[in-house]
C-alpha cells in the first residue's frame, strides 16, 4: 500500500491553532505515537548533520513480498530508498527527503517458539527456546509475549518503545548485557530482503556473511530485515535496582564524589549482575538509574551498604536524597507490575505515555509497589 509521508507537524505551519497541530504538539512525547506517524522520528536530529525530512511516499509493508516489491521499484526507478521501523536512527537513515519510506510499522506479529532451529541447521545446532519478531515489532511487544506471557527473558533494549529489528542491527547493548550479551548475539535467523528483492534467510547454516554482517552493521546496511528470531533464557530469578541522588556541596567534593563512584563501580557493580546508568549533573548532583537481576533483596542491599555509608560519613561534603536505596525481589511478580495492561494494549491508542520510557524508570515504580523504596 503506498501512502503519503507527511510530517506530524506539518500542519502547524499552515494552522498551527488546528486540530491536527493540537493533537500533535499534544502527542509530541509519546514515542508510541510518533512511531505510528509514517513520516514521524524519535529525535530531531544533530545540528549541523541533518534535520528530519519526510520522504515523498510510504509504502505501508505487511509482509516480505510487498518490502521486495518496493525495492524492486526503487532499484528500477533509480529512487532514493530508506526504511523505518520505530524511527529511533540518532544517524537519520530512517528519514529522508524526496525519498521513498518502506515502513515495518505494520509488521508487527511476534511468535514464541519452545525448541527452534535455525533452517538448514538440522542436526548442527541444537534447538532452542527463542521467539520470532517482525520487522514493526518493538521491545515491549517481546518483553510481553516473552516474559508477562512465557516466563522467560530476551535480552533487548531498555527503551520499551525502540524498535527490534533496528537495535539489533546496531549491535544492542541493553541493560543486562554484561549478563546475556547484546541483543544481537541472540540473534538465531533473520529474514532480510537484499538489494535485488530476494527475500533471503540468513543464519549460521544459511548465508552466514550475511548473518554476522547484520548483528551490528547498521539498520537497512545490507538489505531490509523483515523478520528476526531471538534465543530467549529462563527468567532471573530476581530483579531489582539502585536509586537515589547524592549532591556535592563544593567542587572538590563533587570531584571525589565521581573518583569514589568509579572505584566502587570497579570492584562491585562491573559484573553480570548490574547495569543501566548514572547521570551527573551541572549542579554537582551524581544521580543513580541502576539495576541489576541474579540478586536476592538483602544481597543488592548489602552491594551499596558501603558506597551510601561512605556518603553518610561526610555530611559537610554531601547531602543524600531522601528517596534512596537498592533492593530486589522475585523475577516473576516483578516483572507482572511492570507489563501492566497499559504499556501493551495497541500502539496506536496509547496516547498519553511519556517518551523515554527506560527500563531504569518502571524499575523504581516496581520498586515502590513492593515497598522496597523508602
Amino acid at each position: 500500500m503506498y501512502i503519503a509521508a507527511p510530517s506530524p507537524f506539518g500542519a502547524c505551519a499552515t494552522d498551527p491553532k488546528g486540530a491536527p497541530c493540537v493533537d500533535a504538539l499534544a502527542n509530541i512525547q509519546n514515542p508510541f505515537y510518533l512511531g505510528d506517524q509514517p513520516g514521524g522520528t524519535q529525535v530531531s536530529g544533530w545540528l549541523d548533520a541533518w534535520t528530519p525530512a519526510p520522504s515523498a511516499y510510504a509504502v505501508k509493508a505487511r509482509s516480505s513480498g510487498d518490502v521486495a516489491a518496493a525495492v524492486n521499484f526503487a532499484r528500477d526507478n533509480n529512487l532514493r530508498l530508506v526504511v523505518k521501523g520505530a524511527g529511533h536512527s540518532y544517524q537519520g537513515t530512517s528519514n529522508a527527503p524526496d525519498s521513498l519510506l518502506i515502513w515495518m510499522r505494520a509488521m508487527d506479529k511476534v511468535t514464541l517458539h519452545d525448541a527452534f532451529t535455525p533452517q538448514g541447521c538440522e542436526g548442527k545446532i541444537a534447538p532452542s527456546p527463542a521467539v520470532t519478531a517482525e520487522a514493526g515489532a518493538v521491545w515491549i511487544d517481546l518483553y510481553h509475549a516473552v516474559t508477562s506471557e512465557a516466563g522467560r527473558y530476551v535480552q533487548g533494549g531498555g527503551c520499551a518503545d525502540v524498535g527490534v529489528a533496528g537495535l539489533i542491527q546496531s549491535g544492542g547493548f541493553g541493560s543486562f548485557s554484561k549478563g546475556f550479551g547484546t541483543a544481537a548475539a541472540g540473534l538465531l535467523e533473520a529474514e532480510i530482503v537484499t538489494a535485488d528483492g530476494v527475500a533471503r534467510i540468513a543464519n549460521a547454516c544459511a548465508n552466514p556473511d550475511l548473518f554476522w554482517a547484520i548483528k551490528g552493521g547498521g539498520g537497512g546496511s545490507w538489505g531490509v530485515v523483515t523478520r528476526l528470531t531471538l534465543r530467549t533464557h529462563d527468567l532471573p530469578a530476581f530483579f531489582g535496582g539502585a536509586w537515589g541522588a547524592i549532591k556535592a556541596q563544593s567542587d572538590d567534593a563533587f570531584r571525589g564524589l565521581i573518583t569514589r563512584f568509579l572505584a566502587f563501580y570497579a570492584d562491585n557493580l562491573f559484573n553480570p549482575h548490574w547495569g543501566e546508568q548514572i547521570a551527573l549533573g551541572p549542579d554537582n548532583t551524581l544521580k543513580l538509574f541502576m539495576v541489576c537481576q541474579g540478586l536476592e533483596n538483602a544481597q543488592a542491599g548489602a552491594v551499596w551498604l558501603p558506597f551510601f555509608d561512605w556518603v553518610k560519613a561526610s555530611p559537610q561534603d554531601f547531602s543524600l536524597s531522601g528517596s534512596h536505596g537498592a533492593g530486589a525481589e522475585s523475577g516473576g511478580p516483578f516483572c507482572s507490575k511492570l507489563m501492566r495492561p497499559s504499556l501493551v494494549q495497541k500502539r496506536s491508542r496509547v496516547h498519553t505515555l511519556i517518551a523515554k520510557r527506560s527500563l531504569a524508570a518502571p524499575l523504581r515504580v516496581g520498586f515502590q509497589r513492593s515497598g522496597l523504596s523508602p
